[in-house]
């Protein structure tokens, strides 16, 4: 059971961060490796996709890991929000954060 408060309730309107794949706090190198993992190798589903979602462009794809390189090594950015602080996605698509995890 996770932050549903035991009521099973799902909220796609988490607060998170943009790039912040894994959820850890930080924007760093992990982030990229985590969503290439979980897109290419069956690796583990992340609590936010919208997170992972770099380029905001609605899917995860390759494009994501590399808007997060880009981000982190060469200072191509921001991210398109919510950056530097969690909060909300302004835009809609099909992706979102999980409360049950």
């Amino acid at each position: 059971m996770g932050l549903g408060l035991g009521l099973g309730l799902s909220d796609p309107y988490l607060p998170f961060e943009r790039g912040d794949a894994n959820m850890d706090g930080v924007r760093d190198v992990s982030d990229p490796i985590f969503g290439l993992a979980y897109m290419f190798q069956g690796g583990v589903e992340p609590p936010c996709p919208d997170a992972v979602d770099a380029n905001d462009d609605g899917e995860l794809d390759l494009s994501d890991a590399v808007a997060m390189l880009q981000d982190t090594f060469l200072g191509n950015g921001p991210l398109p929000e919510p950056t530097g602080e969690p909060g909300q996605d302004p835009t809609e698509d099909d992706l979102s954060c999980d409360s049950d995890l």
